[in-house]
């Protein structure tokens, strides 16, 4: 607990101390993960898949519990929950990820219209999409879970990370290597968990701005001089912008929230905070669902399911391996017909994502 402590205490003194260099020497990381490990990435995911099918399948009526335990919450309490606190916050900041990769923002992708004409391109971005936050996407959740699950109410370890590694190294989770991964599993799980919130606290301030200044199609309609050109935004209600002191502002009372959710205990707080949570969103995508083209919609997903179902053995081993190469002019043996997506689309997608 002190090494993570000194850890987290560390990073954050250093990336606020250092925010430019910090930036981007975080970044280089990620890039190095993603050159170097991604193909790590994508055989593991799959690799999980397979084994939690064969799971599923052979040991269907295995409890995560002791035989004669009964479930402390209903199946549908358990879903909201895992949702919320896995990947509602994810799921809804990059709710628009179909238009980045059928537009090209930030890393162009499969911009190419001789091998895509925009239908094509619309049905992929979409199956892009369902791939990142499919099957695959809950992989590292359902994995985790199981794991802690197993060894902690079937075998009656301590929940802790270190002792999902004691059928493959025993009392040496006793040990400098249990402390290890101990350490560096809490540090993972609190930066994943600030990304997390981070964005989460991004999209609220931007979502409170819309707001006040009545943004419609990109038009704001409220506190307008009639003076603004071409770009201007207008002032608003409460001339509130988006900047770091209002998302800081929407951090401590999240993490609040959080906390007192955490110590009311999982009934009175984090699944009644769930529930809620997952009512809005199901709330949010119904009234879309029909307030919008409704049969379009419908045809959408199915299509692009279908797409997803059958382009699913291919993009779970996509690497972007040649695309990684960059610019033929580099001289790394990039594309010389320049067609080539972006070098930087499976770090700040994929490999982000999981």
């Amino acid at each position: 607990t002190f090494f993570s402590f000194g850890g987290i205490w560390a990073i954050a003194i250093w990336a606020m101390a250092a925010q430019g260099s910090a930036a981007r020497k975080t970044w280089d990381a990620q890039v190095w993960v993603t050159d170097i490990w991604a193909w790590l990435y994508m055989i593991t995911q799959n690799v999980w898949i397979v084994v939690l099918f064969y799971l599923l399948f052979k040991h269907y009526n295995l409890k995560l519990g002791k035989d004669d335990d009964k479930p402390e919450f209903s199946d549908g309490a358990y879903f909201a929950m895992l949702f919320s606190c896995g990947v509602a916050t994810g799921l809804w900041y990059f709710s628009a990820e179909a238009m980045w990769h059928y537009e090209g923002y930030g890393t162009p992708r499969w911009m190419d219209e001789k091998m895509f004409n925009m239908n094509t391109r619309a049905e992929h971005a979409v199956m892009v999409t369902f791939f990142h936050w499919g099957l695959h996407g809950w992989i590292p959740f359902t994995m985790v879970g199981a794991l802690i699950a197993i060894l902690s109410y079937r075998r009656g370890f301590p929940m802790s990370m270190r002792f999902t590694m004691y059928p493959l190294i025993g009392e040496m989770v006793y040990g400098i290597l249990g402390d290890m991964i101990e350490i560096l599993s809490i540090l993972c799980t609190i930066f994943g968990v600030c990304t997390s919130l981070g964005l989460g606290a991004m999209q609220i301030n931007k979502g409170m701005v819309r707001l006040d200044r009545g943004t419609y199609l990109g038009k704001d309609y409220i506190g307008c001089t009639g003076s603004e050109g071409p770009g201007d935004a207008c002032e608003g209600n409460t001339g509130m912008s988006e900047d770091k002191g209002v998302q800081i502002c929407i951090i401590i009372g999240i993490t609040l929230l959080a906390t007192a959710s955490v110590v009311m205990g999982l009934k009175k707080g984090i699944q009644v905070l769930s529930f809620v949570a997952f009512g809005l969103s199901v709330f949010i995508l119904v009234a879309i669902l029909f307030m919008d083209h409704t049969w379009y919609i419908l045809n959408v997903l199915t299509s692009a399911f279908g797409y997803y179902l059958w382009y699913l053995p291919k993009i779970s081993f996509h690497t972007d391996a040649w695309e990684a190469l960059g610019d033929a002019s580099l001289g790394q043996g990039g594309a010389p017909d320049g067609r080539s997506g972006g070098a930087g689309w499976m770090n700040g997608w994929t490999i982000f994502y999981w």
